[in-house]
């Protein structure tokens, strides 16, 4: 055999993996070529949103591309609480948009368009780690491919009942950007190196491994725990079976442990400076309770009743790498939903289930019917062909449920870049959507948004205070605010956070109850008669933008304020305002 032959043929099995990933490049970008498609030569360049977070991300990105500091509320811009003194998520977990921004601001590339091309970027990246980590298992080209399209299109079969009326989980959740869109294929990097590092007994692969847990750790919390509960589970499993390796095993678990502990002293420090606004926003729960019925959990349960049998029925060996590995993917969701009986603390289980603990299930899926049923003649192409229907379907739903929300910020684009470069006082946006997204275009503080105080530098009353300021600003009486507290979800998270609206962040669930109401009107009710100069001049205004569907109320607006005509811009309506002295 020729030199020149010997590479050819070490990546020849490499061909399915493309073509894989190209599939799922394609199908995933469905929900933006739709919009994109919708608009024609009317669209202006924004990105097709996959989940409501986006918002979010995308405007502390743009902050971080425009050169603001790690710790920035991009909703609070160069006012002296937007340098943030604590911690937030954002912060915290730096890595990904950082990643991400450098190389933005080097080339001059928007937000927007870094956002748009991320995505294909990142399913492609994601595939091939997926495929590389079947490969490295099951050491077949056409299964790892056809795998590849069933974790990755699929994960939405088994990240919810499929039986709930209601979809409640985002389409193709991995490729929410930037997370965890970015760390995403480091997971199942990890999960490799650790295969390869207990395998060959290596301390190289061992070490790359704690590298990539060291990256994940200050990339996304969801992904590094998980991957923790993961290789635990693997480790234990493969301690047990393989008591002539325990030594050689249990170097490589030291080793990724250590590389680990040593990167989670300073993200520790991180944390003990988060702001008091995270736990409240995330509710983070103290509690004991087992959580024994996620759909993850269970399709985990059933893999495991099904290798025992075939165990006791000898089709397999209890030695064998590969069923290790599918017993510590298939315990891993029990021990990640339960941890809490130990720790005494739950946040958010449900972002496992959506975001990576899906994904692992179907890996194990797809390498216990690899081991256990070879002699089904299913035909890998039915299999694939499944996975592109189901993905196909979901990418479909997807750009058909979102289409309104994504041409409505589309047709607002004009507006937001038309702020890019004013810099003096605030804007107000009469529309929480425009609100969240106008920061991914321009760096213009409001005086209100949904989301800005994720992001620290503003406590639970002076949100609430914005608020007020903002709903007495476009109009709203204590009567509007009384109903549109009983009927809207939006504004009684405004109001009382997502945490008393939203029922899947807390297995303690309070809901808003009729006093709670009676009790913010009343506060409103004393807001608005007693709203003065002092308080008009707390956060003067320069900029309203209103959508252009209707008439609105400027009583008190222009009590306070000199307002311009308006500008029509996109599907908007700008006035420059000046308080009144």
């Amino acid at each position: 055999m020729t030199s020149s032959s010997q590479p050819q043929r070490r990546f020849a099995h490499w061909r399915l993996g493309f073509l894989a990933a190209i599939a799922v490049v394609v199908v995933t970008s469905i929900p933006q070529a739709s919009m994109i498609a919708k608009q024609g030569s009317a669209w202006h360049g924004s990105y097709a949103i996959l989940d409501f977070d986006e918002v979010s991300y995308s405007a502390y990105l743009n902050s971080l591309i425009e050169g603001r500091p790690r710790r920035n509320n991009p909703y609070l811009g160069n006012e002296p609480s937007g340098a943030a003194t604590h911690e937030s998520l954002f912060s915290i977990q730096f890595i990904p948009p950082f990643a991400i921004a450098l190389p933005a601001r080097a080339l001059g590339i928007s937000t927007s368009t870094t956002f748009i091309l991320l995505l294909p970027l990142m399913a492609f990246a994601s595939s091939l780690a997926v495929f590389w980590m079947l490969y490295q298992i099951t050491n077949n080209e056409a299964t790892s491919a056809v795998g590849t399209l069933i974790v990755l299109l699929c994960g939405r079969l088994i990240s919810e009942s499929p039986f709930a009326i209601e979809q409640t989980y985002s389409s193709f959740a991995f490729l929410r950007r930037y997370i965890p869109a970015v760390p995403f294929p480091l997971f199942f990097l990890f999960c490799t190196f650790v295969w390869r590092a207990f395998n060959e007994k290596s301390k190289a692969w061992s070490l790359a491994a704690g590298g990539l847990l060291a990256v994940l750790i200050y990339s996304y919390f969801y992904l590094w725990t998980a991957a923790a509960a993961w290789v635990f589970c693997f480790g234990l499993v493969w301690l047990l079976a393989c008591p002539e390796d325990r030594r050689a095993t249990a170097k490589c678990i030291a080793i990724i442990a250590g590389v680990s502990l040593c990167a989670l002293i300073p993200y520790l420090y991180l944390l003990s400076n988060r702001s008091r606004t995270v736990d409240t926003e995330q509710a983070l729960m103290h509690i004991r309770t087992p959580d024994l019925l996620r759909t993850t959990e269970i399709v985990g349960l059933v893999i495991l009743v099904i290798l025992i049998i075939k165990l006791r029925q000898r089709v397999v060996s209890w030695r064998s790498p590969a069923v290790l590995f599918i017993i510590g993917s298939a315990t891993t969701p029990i021990v990640t939903f339960n941890q809490q009986v130990l720790t005494g603390l739950s946040l958010q289980s449900f972002h496992y289930e959506q975001f990576i603990i899906n994904y692992l299930v179907l890996a194990s899926v797809v390498v216990s019917y690899h081991l256990l049923w070879p002699h089904l003649k299913i035909r890998p192409i039915v299999w694939a062909l499944f996975a592109l229907g189901v993905g196909l379907a979901t990418a479909i739903k997807e750009g058909r449920d979102k289409s309104a929300i994504n041409i409505r910020r589309d047709e607002a684009k004009p507006v937001f870049e038309r702020l890019r470069n004013a810099q003096v006082g605030l804007a107000l946006f009469n529309n929480s959507l425009s609100a969240a997204s106008a920061l991914t275009d321009c760096s213009m503080p409001q005086l209100w948004a949904p989301s800005m105080h994720f992001y620290g530098g503003i406590d639970d009353t002076e949100r609430l205070e914005r608020f007020f300021q903002y709903l007495y600003l476009v109009g709203v009486d204590s009567r509007g605010f009384e109903e549109d507290l009983q009927s809207d979800q939006h504004v009684r998270a405004a109001v009382f956070g997502l945490h008393r609206v939203n029922p899947t962040l807390s297995s303690e669930f309070a809901p808003v109850s009729t006093d709670d109401i009676r009790v913010k009107v009343e506060l409103y009710s004393a807001f608005v008669k007693n709203f003065s100069q002092t308080q008009a001049n707390k956060w003067p205004l320069s900029y309203v933008i209103m959508l252009d569907d209707g008439d609105y109320d400027f009583t008190n607006m222009d009590h306070w304020y000199n307002r311009s005509p308006g500008e029509k811009i996109g599907n908007s309506v700008l006035y420059t305002v000046q308080l009144k002295r």
